[in-house]
């Protein structure tokens, strides 16, 4: 990742947003609908694991984005 460049580095930040959100729409619409969780609190835990991830990758791509940008 050191050799990118922003825009490059950007773009995969994205697509990093689109399979967490992918991976949420499958866990929400298949494993949770098996197990019957939908509805309940038995997935809480998940939700909150999920937003930590977004978090935290958001947290990564601002912090790189903004020193590519700065070292360019």
């Amino acid at each position: 990742m050191q050799n990118l460049k922003p825009f490059d580095f950007f773009l995969i930040w994205i697509f990093g947003f689109f399979a967490l959100f992918s991976f949420d729409l499958f866990i929400e619409g298949i494993v949770f609908e098996y197990l019957a969780w939908n509805g309940t609190t038995k997935n809480d835990w998940f939700f909150a694991l999920w937003w930590g991830f977004v978090a935290i990758w958001f947290i990564y791509g601002i912090k790189t984005l903004h020193e590519k940008i700065k070292k360019k």
